[in-house]
């Protein structure tokens, strides 16, 4: 009887840790998505080309300078604590690894490193 009790116990646990599982993944993806979808929107005011999103602009006599646009839609950051643009950045380095090897991912990591820091900085700030 005591063994049927305890395996009852763990099918519970079992599903109960699926079920919540699921619904926190389905909670926090479709924020990002949502957010992702939509930030373009709340900027319409600002010219072409893409200042909806934080970006690295390259020059030829400086060094590269950090153009940081916050998230206007914070949800996804509410619950993560992470911009989407960060998340962006990560999935970029790993289809550059996976791209083109693990030379150009290095120097893509410190200035991506940096550019989120600064996006977290921002985020914190607003």
């Amino acid at each position: 009887m005591r063994k049927i009790i305890i395996d009852m116990k763990f099918h519970i646990e079992h599903q109960d840790n699926i079920r919540y599982h699921t619904h926190t993944w389905e909670i926090i993806a479709s924020a990002f998505y949502y957010t992702k979808d939509n930030q373009k929107s709340y900027s319409l005011a600002t010219p072409p080309p893409n200042h909806y999103l934080s970006h690295i602009f390259f020059s030829s006599n400086k060094p590269p300078q950090y153009i940081i646009v916050p998230d206007y839609i914070k949800h996804f950051y509410n619950i993560t604590n992470i911009s989407y643009q960060t998340r962006e950045l990560l999935h970029e380095l790993i289809k550059t690894y996976g791209t083109f090897g693990s030379h150009d991912m290095k120097l893509d990591d410190i200035l991506y490193s940096k550019l989120s820091l600064h996006i977290h900085l921002a985020m914190n700030h607003n």
